[in-house]
């Protein structure tokens, strides 16, 4: 899970559409836009790093400026919810957009801070599919220190309103991402009987519980590190 939401956080960046209509040409923009948003959030993580411990509000604040303008969060929520996101209350929906953005911003933050050395490779456009601004794909890869490679395919479309790329989608090691967490919250309404604000509840505190695993878990590793380092 933490590779997977290392790698979403990367992809997530807008970009300007141009007056191109070729498959080519549409793929070669959405490229441009993956490596733009690598660039920008590395960057960023990079210099806040030390700040994470003493000053975590400072360094969510900073991520979400970066992150923010780039994510769709409503259709993100939509996809998720599913179903329900109709039968939802306004309230309901915007509390289930803020638990997701700062599950994610959390998750993300944990991934990349626990990476010390690691890089994003955009492979070239494929061939023999076909992109459109409906759906655009992009495959990259996460190669960290250790040489783990963890494949990625990044599903961009246009938001015409927006006048920008957008990602709506990731697969991570043939992971779906979008349908995974739609599942996860779709079986969380059934166990509460259709209670859509329980299962908004449930869900916050299963991602919270999440968070609080990895921030363990990259404890843990950071100990290690240290008693590797100090033996002689």
């Amino acid at each position: 899970m933490r590779s997977l939401l290392l790698v979403l956080l990367l992809c997530l960046m807008p970009w300007a559409v141009s007056h191109a209509t070729g498959s080519g040409e549409l793929a070669e923009q959405a490229h441009d836009v993956v490596r733009a948003a690598t660039e920008k959030v590395v960057v960023s993580i990079s210099k806040n790093r030390d700040i994470y411990e003493t000053d975590k509000a400072r360094f969510f604040w900073e991520l979400e400026d970066v992150l923010g303008p780039m994510v769709d969060f409503q259709r993100l929520t939509r996809r998720i919810m599913g179903s329900h996101y109709r039968d939802a209350t306004p309230e309901q929906r915007k509390r289930f957009a803020m638990v997701f953005k700062r599950s994610l911003l959390d998750s993300y933050a944990l991934a990349l801070l626990e990476f010390d050395d690691y890089q994003v490779r955009v492979l070239p456009p494929k061939t023999d599919v076909e992109n459109t601004l409906r759906n655009t794909l992009v495959d990259l890869e996460v190669v960290t220190s250790a040489g783990q490679v963890f494949p990625i395919t990044q599903s961009m479309y246009f938001h015409h309103h927006a006048q920008r790329w957008m990602a709506q989608n990731v697969i991570v090691n043939g992971i779906n991402v979008g349908k995974l967490f739609a599942e996860q919250f779709e079986q969380m309404v059934q166990e509460r009987d259709g209670d859509i604000g329980a299962a908004i509840e449930s869900w916050s505190a299963s991602l919270q519980e999440q968070g609080r695993q990895l921030r363990k878990q990259a404890r843990a590793s950071d100990a290690r590190d240290k008693q590797t380092e100090d033996r002689p």
